[in-house]
């Protein structure tokens, strides 16, 4: 019979758990606590994923080849930076000719205008009709308006040459490029897929009984990699998807959080208010496989006591079983472990 399997490990780990060990405790130099209820925080954890606040799909805003492509995917870049160019011969030649006819339409304008005030002077010595006079002031109008029409269409065509540049809305890193040199592209073609590392959140789905709950953003925050995270600003979204009828919820991130990056797994806390309950130091807390236990003080000895354990709260340990308020625990586990075993030896 194999005695070294996982049932054998299982039954001597719980053989030490319910063991009341005989030998002194080493009181005088232990640390002891004795238990209280304690008010505590009542929490939900809720499954999230950290996002990049700005996330964005550049398409082109004009049409022309690919002319160079200056970043490609997991480059860095920052805001303004020149991502990409597209040939720029048919807007350098629209911008011409839109100049070429503003020049034209201003000195239309400008003669139109001088024989508008000539026309006026005649008519009050009245050697100019006022059918000539209504005449020359329609055509005077026309040339001012037909200016107007024109420098707007300059500044069209300036905009599209401007397009044929495109440059980086904001800092970050390209996530996927789009295009290739030399491809043929469309006003809303897309280019370059980006997102910025500095501005990040986190996003989880409420259940709607919880989502009903929360009244401020110092209910919430946000646990990752082992760090507690207080967000900047909390959005609750004001309906419930109609599928899963939950409520969806974002924190923003601090700008000073470190290590994080999109697509991470973190839990979103939200706390609904206070509960009695009996903690422990996170230290006094033994753990062996699935099983936790707590040395405890009984007539002067040391007994191991075996427990449930619920959530951590800071650096303690809510005990939800197997101890009462008014005992007294050691409060370094491992420590009354190693005097245990030397005492036995």
């Amino acid at each position: 019979m194999n005695t070294t399997g996982p049932m054998s490990r299982i039954l001597t780990a719980c053989a030490l758990f319910t063991t009341v060990i005989s030998q002194p405790a080493f009181a005088d130099s232990a640390s002891t606590e004795t238990l209280t209820i304690q008010s505590v925080p009542v929490q939900f954890e809720l499954d999230a994923t950290i996002e990049a606040v700005n996330q964005s799909t550049i398409s082109a805003q004009t049409s022309g080849a690919i002319k160079a492509i200056y970043f490609d995917v997991n480059d860095q870049v920052e805001a303004g930076a020149l991502l990409l160019e597209i040939d720029n011969i048919q807007q350098q030649a629209s911008l011409s000719q839109a100049r070429a006819n503003l020049a034209q339409t201003v000195a239309q304008n400008e003669d139109a205008q001088v024989l508008l005030k000539r026309n006026q002077r005649l008519f009050k010595k009245g050697t100019v009709s006022q059918g000539e006079l209504d005449s020359t002031t329609a055509r005077a109008k026309s040339a001012a308006a037909a200016v107007a029409a024109a420098r707007a269409q300059v500044k069209q065509s300036e905009e599209q040459l401007a397009y044929t540049k495109v440059r980086a809305p904001y800092s970050g890193i390209v996530s996927n490029r789009h295009v290739e040199m030399g491809e043929l592209v469309n006003p809303g073609s897309p280019l370059m897929t980006g997102l910025s590392l500095t501005e990040l959140r986190a996003v989880a789905d409420a259940p709607q009984r919880l989502a009903s709950q929360y009244q401020s953003a110092d209910q919430i925050s946000v646990r990752v990699n082992g760090t507690e995270l207080q967000p900047a600003k909390v959005t609750v979204f004001p309906y419930a998807d109609a599928a899963l009828h939950s409520v969806r919820l974002r924190a923003d991130l601090p700008t000073s959080a470190e290590n994080l990056i999109p697509g991470m797994w973190a839990k979103v806390v939200m706390t609904t208010g206070q509960r009695d309950a009996i903690t422990v130091p996170a230290d006094a807390v033994i753990q062996r496989s699935e099983l936790s236990a707590v040395y405890s003080q009984r007539n002067g000895k040391a007994v191991l006591r075996q427990v449930r354990v619920g959530n951590p709260q800071g650096e303690r340990v809510e005990i939800l079983s197997g101890l009462n308020a008014g005992d007294v625990i050691y409060t370094d586990g491992y420590a009354q472990l190693a005097n245990q075993s030397s005492a036995a030896e």
